[in-house]
């Protein structure tokens, strides 16, 4: 098993379906459009706004980068062009986007893909589990195991130091923030569960 990749298959399995994931989406930015589109069709204005607003702080969110997203998702057949209301503003439809059914696969593909151990585990982890339905505990839970994974992988990589006053600041840092996240990632398989016993599972 590949240390630096949490995985629950073999690792030529894992492997394969993670570069056909990075094909499939190209970017975070356009995995993220995808999972709003899926959520419902849109759009391009709608969308950014949907977009910045489950994403801020987490990924770009200008216009140009949705736009390119959508159009790189539509030529790889992911999601597809259709007629929307416009809610009655113009009196006329207005062009937006659903998911095909290759979309739909290759977004269930991204968000159960092994997540690599290193410094950006967090971020990855932080936009796949915005990108996650409410109801979809399962693959949450997946991401809060695949944190914990690389946040235990890390800490086990980086021996305390002691030689000077400054390592050892940077040890106590690196300690304090792997603490800080073990105890979120606790807080939130206590809510996952309050949640399934409210809503059932």
């Amino acid at each position: 098993m590949n240390a630096g990749v949490y995985q629950r298959r073999s690792v030529g399995d894992e492997d394969a379906v993670s570069q056909e994931v990075v094909r499939e989406m190209r970017s975070a930015v356009n995995a993220g459009v995808l999972s709003l589109v899926i959520e419902q069709p849109s759009y391009g204005g709608e969308i950014g706004r949907r977009f910045e607003e489950r994403y801020d702080g987490l990924l770009s969110s200008r216009p140009q980068h949705i736009y390119k997203a959508l159009d790189e998702l539509r030529g790889q057949g992911l999601v597809e062009p259709i007629e929307l209301d416009d809610g009655g503003r113009l009196g006329q439809p207005v062009r937006g986007y659903r998911a095909t059914g290759a979309g739909a696969r290759a977004y269930r593909r991204w968000l159960r893909s092994p997540i690599q151990v290193g410094s950006r585990a967090r971020h990855e982890v932080m936009v796949r589990l915005a990108s996650t339905r409410p109801d979809d505990r399962h693959t949450a839970a997946f991401l809060l195991d695949a944190y914990e994974h690389a946040v235990l992988t890390l800490a086990r990589n980086h021996p305390v130091r002691s030689d000077n006053v400054i390592d050892r600041l940077i040890d106590e840092e690196r300690r304090t923030l792997a603490d800080a996240q073990l105890r979120w990632i606790a807080r939130a398989r206590d809510e996952l569960r309050t949640d399934s016993v409210e809503h059932g599972p």
